[in-house]
C-alpha cells in the first residue's frame, strides 16, 4: 500500500513538472512580470516567427512582442522595436533616440552603415516593442503555442490577483 502511494505520488509531480516546462521555459525568456502581464493583458502580446524579416543577424528563430494596444506600452532609449520600413518590410533595431516633431513622436535607430538608416520611425509604423527572442526548436515552439493558448483561453490572472 505505502508502495503505490509513493509510486502515485511520484507520478503526480513528474505529471505537475512536465505541464508547467512550457510555462517555465517562457518564463524564463520573459521574466516572471511580463509573464504575468500577458495573462492580465492577453491582446498585448503575441509571438511571430522572424523568417520574414530583415534582421542584423542571420539566426532564426521567434520574436517575442508587447504590441501597442496596451495602455501602458512606451518605448524608451535602448528599446528594441519591430517596424516597417518605408520600403515595407519589416525589421527591428534598437531605439537610439526619441524625439517630437511637430508634435509626433519620432524615433531614431542606431545603423551599422548607411544602408540600413530609415530615417525617422513614426508610431503609426511601429508594430511593437521586442520583449525576448527565443531560437526556432520543436520544444521553444510547443512551449510558445502553449503559452499563446494559455493567455488568451484561462483565467489565469485571477490566480495572480488579491482579491
Amino acid at each position: 500500500m505505502k508502495k503505490k502511494v509513493i509510486k502515485g505520488v511520484v507520478k503526480f509531480c513528474a505529471f505537475v513538472i512536465i505541464a508547467n516546462l512550457p510555462f517555465l521555459t517562457i518564463t524564463q525568456l520573459l521574466g516572471i512580470d511580463t509573464f504575468i502581464d500577458s495573462f492580465k493583458h492577453p491582446d498585448s502580446y503575441q509571438y511571430i516567427k522572424n523568417d520574414k524579416i530583415r534582421l542584423p543577424d542571420t539566426k532564426g528563430g521567434y520574436l517575442i512582442l508587447e504590441k501597442t494596444t496596451d495602455q501602458d506600452y512606451s518605448i524608451a532609449k535602448g528599446d528594441t522595436i519591430l517596424y516597417r520600413t518605408t520600403k515595407d518590410t519589416l525589421r527591428y533595431r534598437v531605439v537610439d533616440q526619441i524625439n517630437i516633431q511637430q508634435g509626433a513622436l519620432t524615433y531614431y535607430t542606431a545603423a551599422i552603415n548607411e544602408d540600413d538608416l530609415d530615417g525617422p520611425i513614426y508610431d503609426q509604423q511601429i508594430i511593437g516593442k521586442i520583449k525576448g527572442r527565443i531560437d526556432d526548436n520543436i520544444w521553444n515552439a510547443f512551449s510558445l503555442q502553449i503559452w499563446e493558448l494559455c493567455i488568451h483561453n484561462l483565467n489565469a490572472a485571477a490566480l495572480f490577483t488579491n482579491v
